[in-house]
């Protein structure tokens, strides 16, 4: 530990450059993993603040929502708690801004209820409770949202957080208002069933429906399992790329101090000894770096606009940031090997 702290402070220079690769690195790595995590919460969000164990949906629809059509009184009785739901896209504008959006029609009362942040519950046909994402674009509460392709219109009553739906915003309203923007498609029908039931694998349903776990059925929503793994394959090679890096780099800084090794040796000083000295090296610059790309990390994410979405898991930042540490250690590794190679004789001539 003393011959690797001693080599730090006299090679400032040398070792700031592979500081500043594993910071780069590392800043990446987290900044990939927030994002990541971002984008994944903004398909899924609601479903969360649903807190549903399962969903109800026909066999036919492939565990789409939208493409899904049951009788309201389908599986009444079966569970210990269900809340239907409607649901249809809808494109909403006032004078001078739009969003597209997806309008849920839900029953006053039950589990999947927004809580409302600001403003109050809808009370009547065409009052929507709006996600928050509406009030950052500059809507607010009582404007009225014109709806592409109808004569209706609807009326902001308060927000909620955490209404998002693979990806879009959601407007919570009545039943009648869902049947009125279906043109009537739902009348007497709902989209599916969200079920509240620790129990809900043991319960038998008609042929024509199927009850999918949450999780299985986030999973299924478009696009999603395709992002995760490819933000996940991108991890995964930034492990490999940083301890690929840091082996080359110590490598390099190894070969270069074969003499001073070799002089080492001759006084007495054994391999084993020398190789923690490398291992030590390596730990330090690596924990340095990650507390550095961490604290870049929270920098970058609190000056970055809301419409960015990024959120960091604290479990998941110390597994990315012990790995970073860890793999930083196995490329260090190599450096080992040329150590112990060293030829005391040879090198001191």
């Amino acid at each position: 530990m003393f011959l690797a702290w001693k080599e730090l402070l006299y090679s400032k220079l040398k070792f700031s450059l592979i500081i500043g690769v594993l910071v780069l690195i590392g800043y990446l790595l987290f900044l990939i993993s927030g994002l990541s995590n971002g984008l994944m919460n903004m398909n899924r969000e609601a479903i969360d603040t649903w807190g549903g164990d399962a969903i109800i949906m026909t066999e036919e629809s492939n565990q789409n929502l939208a493409q899904s059509v049951i009788d309201k009184d389908a599986v009444e009785g079966d569970f210990k708690d269900i809340s239907p739901i409607r649901n249809t896209a809808v494109i909403t504008s006032t004078d001078d801004r739009k969003q597209n959006a997806l309008l849920f029609g839900i029953d006053k009362g039950t589990f999947i209820e927004p809580e409302v942040i600001e403003g109050k519950m809808f009370k009547e046909d065409f009052e929507v409770v709006a996600d928050d994402t509406f009030k950052e674009k500059g809507f607010k509460i009582g404007d009225d949202l014109d709806l592409a392709g109808t004569d209706e219109s609807l009326t902001i009553t308060g927000f909620t957080a955490g209404a998002k739906y693979n990806a879009a915003p959601i407007l919570y309203a009545n039943n009648d208002t869902a049947d009125v923007l279906t043109n009537g498609r739902l009348k007497d029908k709902v989209n599916a069933f969200v079920v509240k039931d620790p129990d809900f694998k043991n319960i038998k349903v008609n042929n024509d429906l199927q009850v999918v776990d949450t999780e299985s059925f986030i999973k299924k929503l478009p696009g999603y399992t395709e992002q995760k793994l490819t933000l996940d394959f991108m991890s995964y090679f930034l492990f490999a790329i940083s301890a690929f890096i840091i082996g080359i780099f110590l490598y390099v800084i190894t070969i270069q101090k074969a003499p001073i090794y070799g002089l080492l040796k001759a006084q007495g000083i054994s391999n084993s000894f020398l190789g923690k000295s490398v291992i030590y090296q390596t730990l330090m610059l690596s924990v340095l770096a990650v507390i550095i790309a961490l604290a870049l990390t929270f920098l970058t994410a609190y000056f970055l606009p809301p419409v960015v979405p990024i959120i960091f898991k604290w479990q998941m930042i110390a597994i990315y940031a012990a790995t970073l540490i860890i793999t930083a250690l196995l490329g260090g590794l190599f450096s080992i090997r040329s150590v112990q190679k060293v030829d005391p004789l040879k090198t001191i001539g």
